[in-house]
């Protein structure tokens, strides 16, 4: 049992330690009681195909491999753990409501990896342009990603869920200001 209590410790040591997220603590994860309709709710963000932190995941960890740039595509991996710890989140807070985490939306669509922001080229892009069109593709994900938990936020009646909402909107933003530093210094513009 220690060693379990350990390996947490240092999980949770190290997830605080990543610089690509809010200073604001992750809360604890729990709700005020089951609630199906909220867990349904949480499926959108949960594992979507367009706008969840499945599809982020898949999508910076694709980005990640495919960028060149070793200060980008690290970058893109920091931020994949972040999300994964949102996917971690949401995962259990569907299961403390009552619903099932499977990777489905709210209307039962299994997740699928098709809508990724698959851009490439077998020649070399010398000019970033493929480098600037996924950082794009990814912020564009961020801000859609922070309106739906702000819908969210209207939606659940849940001062537990509400803090932990709270807390990845807040992760986002830190994305979002990472990205455009990105796009910044290498694509010569500013979203």
């Amino acid at each position: 049992m220690g060693n379990s209590k350990n390996s947490k410790l240092s999980m949770d040591n190290f997830m605080n330690s990543l610089s690509c997220q809010s200073d604001i603590p992750f809360p604890e994860i729990k709700v005020e009681k089951p609630n199906i309709a909220y867990a349904n709710l949480l499926h959108e963000p949960y594992a979507s195909s367009i706008t969840s932190e499945l599809q982020a995941i898949t999508q910076y960890i694709y980005h990640h491999e495919t960028i060149e740039n070793e200060r980008v595509s690290k970058t893109l991996m920091c931020i994949a753990i972040v999300e994964m710890r949102h996917l971690d989140t949401l995962s259990s807070l569907i299961n403390k409501l009552g619903g099932n985490p499977v990777f489905c939306d709210s209307m039962g669509n299994w997740f699928m990896a098709g809508k990724l922001a698959y851009f490439y080229n077998d020649a070399l892009d010398k000019d970033n342009n493929l480098l600037c069109k996924k950082i794009e593709s990814d912020i564009s994900g961020e801000k859609e990603a922070i309106r739906g938990y702000k819908n969210l936020l209207l939606q659940i009646d849940d001062k537990y869920i509400k803090k932990v909402l709270e807390k990845i909107i807040s992760d986002e933003e830190v994305h979002i200001h990472i990205l455009n530093g990105i796009l910044k210094d290498y694509c010569n513009t500013c979203k």
